[in-house]
């Protein structure tokens, strides 16, 4: 194995080449281990063929695949969180790959980037979206006239987190199976659908006319002034809940709705997932992802004859989106409907 141009350097993948005259030189933030190294190769391979390729065509003029994601980050229209998640994509994939001006990268060149990559549907996606910004930002630039990671995207079949709703028995023996603190937390999950970040960053401030406001989002510890989708919305609390919510202390050290056992308001909902998954195993329910709860709620609306743009709006769901995952559920309810408006037509 050559080891002259791909060496191992605190555990990572470190790569050489040439251009002209000059040296590069790169640590890829890629384990070194078999796979990690036949990556490395081809990141090597894809570094010396842009400069090959760059060698032919005009430069200077279009900027960086790297400096206009840096412009697309410093925008002040994007959540914290998704700065960090849109960042670490790109410093692990895009730009160690991509080196070159944005108008140089083809659509080989994004084949090549997820060719071999093992990563879940959602990673996948995820990588996606953090380059089709990039290169949606460089068209609206006037660099280029396509978004090649958009295309790869059309041309792939990512799976789709599956809607495996709990039924209403599954979800009264799993609220009976947890503590307090975390039988709050699932219980408005359950009826009210709110996110877990939106949940654990939830203040009593935030709960007034039986409305809980969702304008914020707590991730890693950090409370964010946005919520995911950068709306802020105001969510109908169920009655259920109103009467959990009545008898539940507030705490006077600590603002936060949903607290800890020591009575602090939780960093992440790692935690509380870890208590969820135990309890559907004590009560013998079937796993699913504790993500399941949000799924719950949608089709309880649903099933409850409300309308579907009224329940993507207390989701925070776009209507695109919501009609897209609940598709099944909307489609069968309308049929009746529709059946019924037939039948009476006279």
């Amino acid at each position: 194995m050559d080891t002259t141009n791909v060496y191992e350097r605190g555990g990572k993948c470190v790569i050489r080449w040439r251009e002209g005259a000059t040296h590069r030189q790169i640590t890829l933030n890629i384990p070194y281990s078999k796979a990690g190294i036949k990556r490395a190769w081809k990141i090597r391979e894809q570094h010396i063929k842009s400069y090959e390729r760059g060698d032919s065509r005009e430069a200077g003029k279009a900027p960086t695949f790297g400096k206009l994601a840096q412009t697309r980050l410093k925008s002040g229209a994007f959540s914290p969180e998704w700065k960090r998640s849109v960042k670490g994509n790109l410093n692990n994939f895009w730009l160690p790959l991509f080196p070159v001006p944005v108008d140089a990268i083809q659509y080989s060149d994004i084949l090549n980037l997820f060719a071999g990559l093992d990563r879940s549907p959602k990673t996948i996606n995820n990588i996606l979206t953090a380059g089709s910004g990039v290169f949606e930002l460089a068209i609206k630039s006037f660099w280029r006239t396509d978004n090649p990671a958009k295309l790869y995207a059309k041309d792939i079949k990512l799976i789709k987190r599956k809607v495996d709703s709990f039924t209403a028995e599954e979800r009264d023996l799993i609220l009976d199976a947890l503590e307090p603190n975390h039988y709050l937390f699932y219980a408005i999950r359950f009826y009210c659908g709110l996110r877990p970040s939106e949940l654990i960053a939830l203040t009593w401030a935030d709960y007034r006319n039986g409305e809980f406001l969702i304008s914020k989002a707590r991730v890693r510890g950090y409370d964010s002034n946005t919520t995911k989708t950068l709306v802020d919305r105001a969510v109908p609390v169920h009655p259920f809940v109103e009467k959990l919510l009545a008898t539940t202390p507030r705490q006077l050290h600590d603002k936060h709705i949903v607290t800890t056992q020591h009575g602090k308001g939780f960093r992440s909902a790692t935690r509380l997932s870890d208590a969820f998954v135990r309890a559907m195993k004590q009560q013998n329910v079937r796993y699913r992802n504790p993500y399941n709860c949000r799924h719950t709620c949608a089709v309880m609306m649903l099933e409850a004859g409300m309308k579907p743009g009224y329940c993507a709006n207390m989701l925070g769901h776009s209507k695109e989106m919501f009609w897209k995952v609940y598709a099944d559920w909307i489609d069968k309810d309308e049929s009746e409907v529709q059946r019924k408006i037939w039948a009476a037509i006279k």
